[in-house]
């Protein structure tokens, strides 16, 4: 029996965002994250570079968003090629380069993320470069992804979540090797004086050359 699917925008409430005038310094330098897609670098979203106040919260276009809403970029020239997905754990605010997903009763919110962010080769086809690479919250509104029960959905993403840390452990190791072998290299090679380096050419016998094979019919 196949799984049921849904619109997205029958399990979740779509929110946009805003930015307070940057000319009124009552707004800016608070303690609540304004979050921007240059912050959208990484799964849980706790903070961001820039802040706001309250009183930037009443009196512009920005909103409070909760804790566990699902963050997606719809406007931003990263869209040529990723779609940054996450997911607030503290209040935040967003620009109007963001939408907030806030879900309903029947969607756990870290499986919907997950699954948004499986969809992404589906949200990019939608993307329109007019002033700016974007996509539309209808198009978003529509999705449809399939919904297990609400447990499955916390066992799925619970898997996921595993996947994606057992991927970036995977990737920084990757990482502490090519450093590690650069290290190893400097610290035996590294100092040698110029006099004492060679073109590989003057290694070669004499009356030999440095070879390189070609094909030849059998």
């Amino acid at each position: 029996m196949s799984l049921a699917t849904v619109a997205l925008g029958e399990i979740v409430e779509i929110r946009g965002g805003g930015t307070p005038s940057k000319s009124n310094p009552a707004f800016w330098n608070g303690d609540i994250p304004w979050v921007s897609p240059k912050d959208m670098k990484r799964w849980d979203i706790d903070d961001a570079e820039d802040k706001i106040t309250s009183e930037a919260i009443e009196k512009s276009a920005t909103n409070v968003i909760p804790p566990n809403a699902i963050l997606v970029v719809n406007r931003s020239g990263i869209l040529k090629h990723t779609l940054p997905v996450g997911i607030t754990r503290r209040e935040v605010a967003i620009n109007q380069d963001l939408k907030a997903l806030i879900c309903g009763q029947r969607a756990h919110p870290d499986y919907v993320a997950h699954i948004l962010k499986a969809a992404e080769p589906i949200v990019l086809k939608w993307v329109r470069a007019t002033t700016a690479d974007n996509f539309s919250t209808e198009n978003l509104g529509s999705l449809e992804i399939p919904l297990p029960r609400l447990d499955e959905q916390r066992r799925i993403a619970a898997i996921l979540d595993t996947a994606d840390r057992l991927r970036n452990r995977r990737r920084r190791a990757v990482e502490l090797a090519d450093s590690l072998a650069q290290s190893i290299f400097l610290e035996m090679f590294g100092k040698i004086r110029d006099s004492e380096v060679r073109p590989l050419a003057a290694f070669v016998d004499e009356d030999d050359r440095i070879n390189y094979g070609v094909v030849q019919p059998k």
